[in-house]
């Protein structure tokens, strides 16, 4: 082990080409932990891909990014069962207890995470929705704590999930916001009861104070990719859920009622392509590796952030510390107060209200400018590391 390791970090997947935002999350953790006297492990599997899960990479120990990753064999599942009783959830089914159970055994989870856990004397799993987590905190829930990045979904109300959040030894939480969605849930679970000792804390992700990138190498970043200055940006995985047909159909109102509209930039992986009409104003930046992604951020009049469930939102302070403003859904509680105690980005509810804040946006440069600078501030007082560290560190201290 690690010198002085004495905390394990459990994700399903784990890397610096992994995107999504529990993985983000989890990698930026233990990095800056690590970098700053607390040793980390990683303990994860070796898939690669969230939808397969199969084995894409060796079984074993290596060191990323200054971190001790230890990868184990994905454990035994039927992905078939797994697949249907997941479509009925999604569909809004509450499944029996066993059931639930058992889709949470045909779950992405490692026999061999589970084997290690006793080595730690804390064990930090994330998020709630994978084998990974639900596994580690049955087989010792003393030593698990929970950052559940917990969604406003039908999956996060079944019975064994809030079961599992109730028994671990404690809760990290991203944001206020998802603070109140937790008490909701558990509210109408068992009368809202948890022990005293597991208290949720809202600890959060963190971030440096880096300098907004410079125009010239803005412009060279806009040349190489085709790109005119001040597109719209989309950042994360282009799946449904996320929103992205959501943000497909008011672009294309936006095209139609814009004199002189904005070419739209996705960066990310998924499947979720844009329809045929629109497709031609995509400019699809891909993957951006992360010394590149400030630039994109950058290069954006403003991120639209089209999910409504997120539990922090990590690409909305990432364009802010580019000096960009963002437009969030405005059902995402999360999201929306973010914008709302910050002053950095607006909101939408409908495509009329996705164009109109737009317009607004990008008819003002001062306005950019200011929302952008207000968004900036607040990540660097509220989600400074030094804070975030803080907060972790002193959860586990209360916890001990």
């Amino acid at each position: 082990m690690t010198p002085g390791a004495r905390i394990a970090f459990i994700a399903p997947r784990y890397g610096s080409s992994v995107v999504g935002g529990a993985e983000t999350l989890c990698r930026l953790l233990a990095e800056n932990l690590t970098a700053n006297g607390t040793p980390v492990d990683v303990l994860t599997t070796c898939a690669v891909d969230h939808f397969t899960w199969a084995d894409a990479l060796p079984p074993g120990e290596s060191v990323e990014g200054g971190i001790r990753v230890r990868r184990f064999p994905v454990g035994p599942r039927d992905a078939g069962a797994f697949s249907v009783r997941h479509a009925a959830i999604d569909r809004g089914a509450r499944l029996p207890y066993g059931e639930q159970v058992a889709w949470m055994a045909d779950s992405v989870w490692s026999p061999g995470i589970i084997t290690a856990i006793p080595e730690y004397q804390w064990v930090v799993a994330m998020p709630y929705l994978f084998g990974t987590s639900f596994w580690a905190t049955v087989a010792d829930p003393d030593r698990t704590v929970l950052v559940p990045c917990l969604h406003d979904e039908h999956h996060a109300r079944q019975g064994a999930v809030l079961d599992s959040l109730c028994s671990a030894r404690g809760l990290m939480l991203n944001a206020p916001g998802e603070a109140r969605l937790l008490d909701r849930m558990l509210h109408a679970h068992r009368g809202g009861t948890m022990r005293p000792r597991n208290s949720p804390v809202v600890v959060g992700g963190g971030f440096d104070d880096e300098p907004i990138p410079h125009p010239a190498t803005v412009r060279e970043f806009c040349d190489r990719h085709g790109a005119e200055a001040g597109y719209l940006l989309y950042a994360g995985r282009r799946e449904l859920a996320k929103g992205v047909g959501e943000m497909y159909d008011h672009y294309r109102l936006y095209r139609e009622q814009v004199e002189s509209p904005r070419a739209l930039a996705l960066m990310g992986t998924g499947d979720s392509q844009p329809p045929p009409d629109i497709a031609p104003h995509v400019i699809d930046l891909g993957f951006v590796p992360q010394h590149d992604r400030a630039l994109a951020y950058a290069g954006a009049s403003v991120l639209i952030q089209p999910s409504r469930l997120e539990s922090f939102g990590m690409v909305v302070f990432e364009s802010w510390l580019a000096g960009t403003p963002v437009l969030v859904n405005e059902r995402s509680d999360v999201l929306r107060e973010h914008c709302e105690q910050s002053g950095g980005g607006l909101w939408f509810g409908d495509g009329p209200s996705f164009v109109e804040a737009i317009g607004l946006m990008q008819d003002s440069p001062g306005i950019i400018d200011a929302l952008a600078l207000a968004g900036r501030e607040y990540t660097l007082t509220r989600f400074a590391w030094s804070a975030v560290r803080e907060r972790f560190l002193g959860a586990l201290e209360d916890w001990s």
